[in-house]
């Protein structure tokens, strides 16, 4: 039996709880990242804060600058298309594997309930589209069979969400994301992986395009 590190439980912890406030846009891009404030809320060591922002800097989700200390980084438009580069690979990598292991357990049920619930999402504008998004990429993940693959396209993913532009990309968007998932999901029914890397990294492809068009929108709104 493998003894697990106490401390180091409560770093990953407390790492994953940043992440989330990341994720939620609880910090925004810029905030200062003030140790005595996250030892208070979350009920950890200023030791443990500090190794978790080390470990969050390493993975670019935190700039430490001189004479200002650490804040959740400010991605620019170069930071989102190299993402997206990397994304396109990793993720047609994950589609392709997917496809291979279609027939593996529940999966193919996993992704066709997955679907049925987009085609009800896309038309209903009250509902949350980009939750499903997220939740139809992580059945992908899962679907490789590979914890690297899942653990590197987090990692890519995450920082995209302190943009918060999810509400610029409208509904039309929506009819283009759901298209496209749906010829994604089509090819790895069908067992063909080569078609689903490909498709997938058209998704991704457009997705990044779609992204970098709402940041100039925020920008020229004067919101980023």
């Amino acid at each position: 039996m493998t003894d697990v590190d106490p401390i180091e439980t409560v770093v990953e912890q407390t790492i994953n709880a940043l992440r989330s406030g990341i994720r939620d846009g609880r910090y925004a891009p810029g905030q200062r990242l003030v140790v005595a404030d996250i030892t208070k809320s979350l009920g950890v060591s200023a030791g443990t804060v500090r190794e978790a922002i080390r470990r969050l800097t390493g993975d670019g989700l935190v700039e430490i600058t001189p004479n200002r200390g650490a804040a959740i980084r400010q991605l620019t438009g170069k930071d989102v298309r190299e993402i997206f580069l990397l994304r396109e690979v990793v993720e047609g990598l994950a589609a392709r594997l997917a496809a291979e292991r279609i027939g593996i357990g529940d999966y193919r049920r996993a992704l066709e309930a997955c679907l049925v619930e987009m085609r009800e999402i896309v038309p209903d504008l009250e509902r949350d589209y980009h939750a499903h998004n997220y939740n139809f990429h992580q059945l992908i993940y899962e679907m490789a069979g590979t914890g690297r693959i899942q653990e590197t396209a987090a990692q890519l993913s995450l920082p995209l969400y302190q943009l918060r532009l999810h509400n610029l990309i409208g509904a039309a968007y929506r009819r283009v994301s759901a298209g496209e998932h749906e010829l994604i999901a089509e090819a790895i029914f069908e067992g063909d992986g080569v078609r689903a890397e490909r498709a997938m990294r058209n998704h991704v492809r457009n997705s990044g395009l779609a992204m970098l068009d709402a940041m100039e929108t925020a920008r020229m709104n004067g919101k980023a």
